[in-house]
C-alpha cells in the first residue's frame, strides 16, 4: 500500500470520526469542525471591525454550516481519489476497459460520493467495487446526516433568540434588572421568574454542548443579544447577593436555581468553545442608581467581591469580546 492511499484512508477515518462526533455525540463538535468554526468565526468578527452590531456577523451562522457540509464532502471525495489514483488500473471506462486518468478517477469518485451511479466507469476488481460501496453508502449517510443535523441547530438558534428577548425583558442593564426586581418590599417579581429563567439558561447550555454551531449564530441586536443579556443578568446576580444590603436580599435558596444553571453555563461554554479566559480585572460593579434608591451598603467595596464572582465576570468579559462587545456596553441602557 502506498503512502497516497494511506494519507486517503486517515482522511477518510478522520472526517467519518469529525461527521459522527458533531452529529450524533452530545460531548460538542468534532475535532476539526470546532477548530474550524473558531477560525472562521474570528475571520468574520475580524472583517466587522469585531463590531457585535454589525450584520455582517449575523450570516455567519448559516455560512459555517454550509462550509462545515462542504468541507467534509470535499475532504470525503479527495480521499477517495488518493485511494484510486495511487492504484492504476483500479477504475476502467465500462466500454473500452481502458485505465481511467485522474480526470475520470476524479469524476468516478464524485458520482460514487453523490451516489448517482452513472455507470461510464467501473470498478475492476472485487476490492474497487467494495471500496466503492463503502463511499456510497458514505456519501448517503453524510446526506441523511447533514440534514437531519441541520434542522434541530436552527431550532436552537430559534430558542437561543428566544432567550435573549426573554432576559430583555427583566432590564437593559444590570441596575435595572435589580430595581425592577424590587417592589418596595422585596425582589419576589425577579425570584418568582427564577426558575423559569434557569431552566431556559439549562436548556440553552445544553444545547450548545450538542450544537456547539449555535454560538457564531449572532444576533447584532444590542438590547436582546443573549451573550450581552446573559453577562447583564449574572452582574445583576452578583449586585443582589454582594452589593445589597444584608437584610433586603433575596434569601439564597430563591435564587440557587439561577446560580446552578450559571454555573453549568460556564462548564459547558468552557468545554465547546477555545476560550482563553482575560485575566485583567473587569470595571468595577456600577452601583450608583441603586444607591439612590437605598438599597446598596455604601461601605461595600469591590475588593469584597469573592474572588470565584470575579473570575467568571472574567469570563463574560472574554465571552463578550469574542462576540465583537465591550465591557461597557453592559451598562448602555438601550431604548
Amino acid at each position: 500500500m502506498n503512502i497516497l492511499s494511506i494519507l486517503g484512508i486517515i482522511i477518510y477515518l478522520l472526517i467519518v470520526l469529525d461527521v459522527i462526533q458533531t452529529t450524533l455525540s452530545l460531548q460538542g463538535g468534532g475535532w476539526l469542525t470546532s477548530r474550524f468554526s473558531h477560525f472562521f468565526w474570528k475571520g468574520f468578527l475580524n472583517i466587522s471591525g469585531k463590531d457585535g452590531s454589525s450584520k455582517f456577523l449575523s450570516h455567519a451562522g448559516y455560512i459555517l454550516l454550509i462550509a462545515i457540509v462542504i468541507i467534509w464532502v470535499f475532504a470525503l471525495w479527495s480521499s477517495m481519489v488518493l485511494i484510486l489514483y495511487s492504484n492504476p488500473g483500479s477504475i476502467i471506462q465500462s466500454s473500452t476497459k481502458t485505465t481511467a486518468g485522474l480526470w475520470e478517477v476524479i469524476y468516478y469518485s464524485g458520482f460514487t460520493l453523490s451516489t448517482l451511479g452513472v455507470g461510464d466507469f467501473i470498478a475492476a476488481g472485487n476490492y474497487w467495487r467494495l471500496l466503492t460501496t463503502i463511499y456510497s453508502f458514505t456519501g448517503l449517510i453524510l446526506l441523511t446526516m447533514s440534514v437531519t443535523y441541520f434542522i434541530p441547530v436552527l431550532s436552537a438558534v430559534i430558542d437561543q433568540q428566544k432567550l435573549g428577548i426573554k432576559l430583555s425583558t427583566l432590564g437593559s442593564t444590570p441596575q435595572e434588572i435589580v430595581l425592577n426586581s424590587w417592589n418596595k418590599k422585596d425582589f419576589s417579581r425577579l425570584t418568582n421568574k427564577i426558575d423559569d429563567i434557569s431552566d431556559s439558561i439549562i436548556k440553552y447550555s445544553q444545547h450548545h454542548r450538542t450544537y456547539p454551531v449555535i454560538h457564531y449564530f449572532h444576533n447584532p441586536n444590542q438590547s436582546n443579544n443573549v451573550v450581552l443579556q446573559l453577562a447583564r443578568l449574572y452582574e445583576a446576580l452578583v449586585i443582589l447577593t454582594h452589593k445589597i444590603k444584608k437584610e433586603k436580599q433575596p434569601p439564597l435558596e430563591d435564587i440557587r436555581p439561577l446560580i446552578v444553571a450559571f454555573e453549568n453555563y460556564f462548564k459547558i461554554i468552557s468545554e465547546v468553545t477555545h476560550i482563553n479566559i482575560k485575566e485583567k480585572n473587569t470595571a468595577k460593579i456600577s452601583v450608583a442608581i441603586l444607591q439612590e434608591h437605598g438599597l446598596v451598603s455604601t461601605t461595600i467595596e469591590q475588593k469584597d467581591i469573592e474572588e470565584k464572582f470575579m473570575k467568571k465576570r472574567r469570563f463574560f468579559k472574554t465571552l463578550l469580546l469574542q462576540d465583537g462587545w465591550k465591557w461597557t456596553q453592559l451598562e448602555e441602557k438601550k431604548p
